[in-house]
């Protein structure tokens, strides 16, 4: 983080920032979807979510990808036959996203997830989004956004979690095990003090539960919301990641829910 913050709205920091960590972004376990067991655990997921059967597929179906980073959600989805348009705030995440997604049925986007003007009502069959809905500035608008642009009883997924609770006795202890194995390089104090300095102004900052983003998603007017497990994805999806950095990962405070 190595330019000014002066005269900067919330927004422009949001940007800023995840375009400052959008070059080592894929290096993240968390992040990154491996491709020998993340995957075809993301497969059955996603068909899951869509009430498709486990090896269903997307073809002829419009998928929104919010907040698309670098194309991982949306090389899942385009691999399952999907048509895709992602929307990022980052150019710089986008650009990356471009690239990975040559070839593929998909198209992106500069455009604020919270505010889709670009895009027309009733155009999308399912929408997507992972690791966003804690960072919203106005939650409520972009859920209304989100509901404006599905088609009649099309369905949503959010994926996220609630990074602000204390981790329990069994996560420490594995925390504790993989520092043991491989201890990580302590985290940029820039990059912390600019992450802490957005997410206290978030409307979410004092963390996400699964009851309040239900609670917010019925006030946007979705209903019919349905809970999907994740400790697939956190748990045999993350075989093909060395032993500490699984250890890291948890569905602990993950979570992820169907609204139509």
């Amino acid at each position: 983080m190595n330019r000014p913050l002066r005269n900067m709205t919330l927004k422009n920091e949001i940007e800023l920032y995840w375009s400052d960590r959008a070059a080592t972004f894929d290096q993240s376990v968390s992040h990154r979807i491996e491709d020998r067991f993340g995957l075809p655990e993301w497969n059955a997921f996603l068909c899951a979510a869509f009430g498709l059967g486990r090896d269903g597929t997307l073809v002829g179906r419009r998928v929104l990808d919010l907040a698309c980073g670098t194309g991982e959600i949306s090389r899942v989805l385009t691999g399952l036959g999907a048509e895709v348009t992602a929307v990022d705030l980052s150019e710089t995440m986008l650009a990356l996203a471009r690239a990975k997604m040559a070839g593929r049925s998909w198209q992106g986007h500069l455009a604020d997830a919270e505010a889709l003007h670009l895009l027309d009502d009733a155009a999308f069959d399912h929408a997507v989004t992972r690791h966003l809905a804690w960072t919203l500035t106005d939650p409520l608008a972009a859920y209304r956004e989100w509901r404006r642009v599905l088609k009649p009883g099309g369905s949503l997924l959010i994926v996220d979690g609630n990074w602000a609770a204390p981790r329990p006795p069994l996560h420490r202890l594995r925390h504790w095990l993989a520092d043991m194995l491989d201890r990580k390089s302590p985290r940029d104090g820039a990059d912390r003090v600019a992450h802490d300095a957005i997410v206290q102004r978030l409307p979410y900052g004092a963390g996400l539960t699964r009851e309040r983003l239900e609670r917010d998603l019925r006030q946007a007017g979705f209903t019919h919301l349905r809970p999907l497990p994740v400790n697939r994805l956190y748990g045999a999806g993350m075989r093909g990641h060395a032993l500490a950095d699984r250890l890291r990962q948890t569905a602990t405070h993950r979570f992820a829910l169907v609204a139509s």
